[in-house]
């Protein structure tokens, strides 16, 4: 867009009248309804009537399923959208996709801003990464120092992740330490909103394989900047992982990074199944036994379940030296097996899930501990309420945890 055109939306966006009470959700890249987006925008819309909540997507197909619901959506360049954000006050989000966008960026200023994120952060972030030697150039350090920079709110976990994470990685006001929405469905059956954006067939499969007395194994590896992961480097063999599945009752579920562009084709085993890597995992999760992972943010909040987590960090001197250096010491935050190779993974997974051994129980209940100040299973509410205690309150905007 050209200058003239932003300098236009510009004197717009200050002269609109914002109402503290219009709240815009953003999902994931803009796209996706996922995540703590996507839970946050339906506690927000359908139990807080004092709040206007819009849900601003690029996609038809997400705008769509929302409106069906009959929940407000609107997608990406629709006049509706642009009235909407014009008039919102308040801008929530679980990622910084959308300050990508000059046009969006120049709509919602100066709305105030609260961050979700995505994820306890096991990998360095934000300011703490500005100084890594890993993949990191001047470019790419003045566009963190932006994007992590100007926010009204961050939402954290527990005060420990408050000091040693949030705090240090975004520039904001206030740091509330009230959960992350996406955890609440792990502590609770899914409600009927909840399943927006879920793979029903997959979740009723799964369903069917507990009750008949089956197991389920979620596998979630994180994304690698510089390519890569445990399947396509044939470091996990889907056809030795079928083949246990068939000896020991157990359904294996594979769930991508949307950043990878692993795809299958023809049919799988029964034992195993993909989910759409854009699909809302979490109601998944809490029908699993065990999750086996590597460096993803997930296993934190898998912390919640006091399931076992299997760690593959098969390459680990390779990912902190390419890819992402960790914020924490991996062996002090892992609390379960780590195998380092396909025989020590099977050898791992046969003990947890076939034999039902647990032996990290304790390290991964104290780590429970150290990242959740709540475990209510009511982050989404604690955030309603606190968007309408922070911004539309009459007594003036509260003071909050910097």
């Amino acid at each position: 867009m050209d200058d003239s055109r932003l300098a236009t939306l510009a004197q717009q966006a200050a002269a609109a009248r914002r109402s503290p009470g219009q709240v815009v959700f953003f999902g994931r890249q803009m796209t996706q309804f996922n995540d703590n987006g996507k839970y946050a925008f339906l506690h927000c819309a359908r139990s807080c009537p004092a709040l206007s909540c819009a849900f601003v997507t690029e996609s038809r197909d997400v705008a769509a399923l929302l409106t069906g619901a009959g929940l407000a959506a609107y997608v990406l360049g629709d006049p509706r959208a642009d009235a909407f954000m014009l008039g919102a006050g308040v801008v929530v989000c679980d990622d910084f996709h959308w300050r990508m966008d000059e046009v969006l960026a120049t709509l919602l200023h100066p709305a105030k801003v609260v961050q979700l994120w995505h994820g306890i952060p096991l990998k360095a972030i934000g300011f703490p990464e500005l100084a890594s030697r890993v993949n990191m150039t001047p470019e790419k350090a003045a566009f963190l120092t932006t994007m992590y920079s100007g926010y009204d709110t961050v939402a954290s976990t527990s005060p420990y992740f408050t000091e040693h994470a949030f705090a240090p990685a975004f520039l904001a006001t206030c740091f509330e330490e009230m959960g992350y929405p996406r955890n609440d469905v792990l502590t609770r059956a899914p409600r009927r909103d909840d399943m927006l954006g879920v793979d029903a067939v997959l979740y009723g499969r799964l369903v069917k394989h507990k009750k008949a007395g089956g197991k389920v194994l979620v596998v979630m590896p994180t994304f690698r900047d510089g390519g890569g992961g445990p399947i396509e480097e044939g470091m996990l063999d889907l056809a030795r992982l079928a083949a246990f599945g068939e000896r020991h009752n157990v359904m294996t579920v594979l769930k991508l990074h949307p950043y990878v562009g692993l795809r299958f084709t023809g049919a799988l085993p029964p034992t195993l199944a993909v989910a759409d890597a854009v699909s809302d995992a979490y109601p998944l999760l809490r029908l699993s036994d065990a999750l086996l992972t590597d460096y993803s943010s997930v296993y934190f909040d898998y912390l919640l379940t006091d399931r076992p987590i299997i760690f593959y960090p098969y390459d680990f001197d390779r990912y902190v030296s390419r890819d992402r250096e960790l914020l924490f010491d991996y062996a002090t935050m892992t609390p379960g097996p780590r195998p380092t190779d396909p025989e020590a993974l099977f050898a791992a997974l046969e003990a947890v899930l076939a034999r039902g051994e647990d032996e990290h129980a304790p390290a991964r209940q104290a780590l429970a501990k150290l990242s959740f100040r709540h475990v209510d299973g009511h982050a989404a509410v604690r955030l309603g309420e606190y968007i309408q205690r922070r911004f539309t309150d009459t007594g003036g905007t509260p003071p909050c945890k910097p």
